[in-house]
């Protein structure tokens, strides 16, 4: 890290798991810490050792901080959103951010106020697999699987990063079947309210399928990626992969001494964006990722395909 990371964080109090691991694993120093709840605020204070803070503009004026990280999946006001990008403070969320196509058009800067952590393909595990997929050849079916428990982010977290993934291997989707169980009552008019357990096919135009399967009520933590191509299977997690031909033979592999918790998958995320000395990474594409996210959302309340093309062209219409 080429300085100290000097971090404030807006949090809820169900979220202590995920910050006291990530401080483990980081070398940020916490100056303070603060909350859409009063009464969280307090008790994250209390529990962190640190200092309360009254509300977020007093988090992102706050002299001595050079990073914020937007823990809570509140969203954020416009004059919050505007004071984040002129005082330039390096901001990082654990939710997406903006949370709809309709944010985005609202605020086309909304995309330049906070940097989602950590993306899957930003792991090791998958950073340690890149010479493989040029090997393996045109994807032509790939299985996402995320899952989490509480505190560690929202289901739309959840898909925003599958769909992310699945854009990166498979390109654009030409249709969506998704279903959403666990919830009592009808889908949520917004994808911040999606909860409960969530399935997706997803069809292609370039000879390729893909399925993804998300929780964010699972207990505990898991990404994982499996890759069917000519050249064989490739399966992947934060930590490694596995490489086999198509006749059963491991070809290449890779594995982290120990299992990657979240809070330390984003504090290596973190680490990789303030580092000066890292190629900066190209942000996702928030609309093209909205738009499919959104288009999954839609055929859970349907129950019939949708097509995120359709979905993106109608929602960013003046």
């Amino acid at each position: 890290m080429s300085e100290t990371a000097r971090l404030i964080i807006w949090a809820h109090a169900d979220q202590q798991m995920l910050i006291k691991d990530m401080l483990r694993k980081s070398k940020a120093e916490l100056i303070a810490v603060g909350s859409p709840q009063s009464t969280d605020a307090a008790e994250l204070a209390e529990n962190l050792k640190t200092d309360r803070l009254k509300n977020l503009r007093e988090a992102i004026l706050h002299e001595k901080a050079n990073l914020l990280w937007l823990a809570a999946p509140s969203r954020l006001e416009v004059d919050e959103r505007r004071l984040i990008r002129e005082v330039g403070i390096t901001t990082i969320s654990s939710e997406p951010r903006p949370g709809s196509i309709s944010e985005l058009t609202d605020d086309p800067d909304e995309a330049k106020t906070a940097r989602f952590v950590a993306l899957m393909r930003q792991s090791p595990g998958y950073r340690a697999a890149q010479e493989v997929f040029d090997q393996l050849g045109p994807r032509q079916c790939v299985n996402v699987s995320m899952r989490s428990g509480a505190g560690q982010g929202t289901l739309f977290a959840r898909l925003f990063d599958a769909i992310d993934m699945i854009d990166t291997l498979c390109g654009d989707a030409q249709l969506i079947d998704a279903s959403l169980a666990g919830l009592v009552g009808a889908t949520p008019e917004s994808l911040a309210g999606l909860h409960g357990h969530m399935t997706l096919n997803m069809r292609f135009s370039n000879n390729c399928c893909a399925c993804v399967a998300l929780s964010d009520c699972a207990g505990s933590w898991f990404r994982g990626v499996t890759i069917m191509a000519e050249g064989g299977c490739l399966r992947l997690d934060d930590a490694g992969f596995e490489w086999t031909s198509q006749d059963g033979d491991i070809l290449d592999s890779h594995r982290e001494k120990k299992a990657l918790s979240p809070g330390q998958l984003i504090a290596i995320a973190t680490t990789r964006l303030i580092d000066k000395h890292n190629t900066a990474e190209a942000p996702p594409d928030n609309a093209k990722l909205l738009a499919v996210c959104e288009a999954a959302r839609l055929s859970c309340r349907t129950g019939q395909g949708e097509a995120p093309r359709r979905m993106l062209e109608m929602l960013s219409r003046p």
